[in-house]
């Protein structure tokens, strides 16, 4: 009996442990949806940096481009986050 108790408190706390660990690993790993929106706001402000520095031809096509990327990233971001 005694054997039994000594070997089952070193399971418990390691299933704890182990659980903890789970619960950590989840709360800091991003979800995929919010890097994608995530990225379509970065790219959509990246759009207009490139123009300003004269890497991409200012044009009203890009311009938009990159407003549609920060708008549409944007409201994705807050439907996924749970705001909207």
């Amino acid at each position: 009996m005694v054997t039994l108790a000594q070997s089952a408190v070193p399971k418990m706390a390691r299933i704890t442990f182990m659980k903890k660990r789970d619960d950590l690993r989840e709360t800091l790993t991003p979800r995929f949806c919010m890097i994608i929106t995530t990225g379509m706001i970065l790219a959509g402000l990246g759009i207009p940096v490139l123009i300003l520095i004269q890497l991409l031809p200012a044009s009203l096509l890009l311009c938009g481009a990159g407003f549609a990327l920060v708008a549409f990233g944007g409201i994705m971001w807050l439907i996924f986050y749970g705001d909207l």
